[in-house]
């Protein structure tokens, strides 16, 4: 479960944790390597992933940003703790109040061993163009006094015409 923490028990969270993790498993792990286009001329849209954490290791988020957007501006990002196994794919802004509701601060947040939680992210197109884009996102976390990033390649378009071919790279 994702939850805020005082900072005087973050150490002793940060240290356990990070002792007891499995040598050759990433404490954090993204979702990847797929992309997913939602139509809109300009309006804010949000894009959810699943961050899921080893089983042996608590960790602190830090932050979250996508990775080369063109054209693509991220206003906001959250955690979203996940209840059943429903992440949350790609929405209006802001999503079903069910899901808003729950969203968590990134920075200052620890999140469990063993838990998955959705990263939400609130886009917006910006500038000219019909194709808004990113190349992935990074997620940033301490463990261990050290800050750490993990990548995703999915890759979150904004566009007015989501059956448009994509443009070649």
């Amino acid at each position: 479960m994702a939850r805020r923490i005082p900072i005087a028990a973050l150490t002793c969270v940060l240290v356990a944790g990070g002792l007891s993790a499995c040598a050759g498993e990433a404490p954090v792990t993204l979702g990847g390597g797929y992309e997913v286009c939602v139509q809109s001329d300009a309006a804010m849209v949000t894009f959810g992933d699943v961050v899921r954490t080893s089983n042996g290791a608590a960790v602190l988020m830090d932050s979250i940003d996508l990775i080369d957007p063109e054209g693509l501006e991220l206003r906001e990002s959250y955690l979203v703790p996940i209840e059943g196994t429903t992440s949350l794919g790609s929405h209006a802004y802001p999503p079903d109040p069910e899901v808003w509701n729950r969203r968590i601060d990134v920075r200052g947040t620890v999140v469990d061993p063993g838990t998955d939680v959705t990263a939400l992210f609130a886009v917006a197109p910006v500038g000219g163009g019909e194709v808004h884009r990113s190349a992935g996102y990074t997620a940033r976390y301490w463990l261990d006094g050290r800050l750490i990033e993990a990548t995703s390649t999915a890759r979150f378009v904004v566009a007015s015409d989501c059956s448009a071919p994509a443009d070649e790279e």
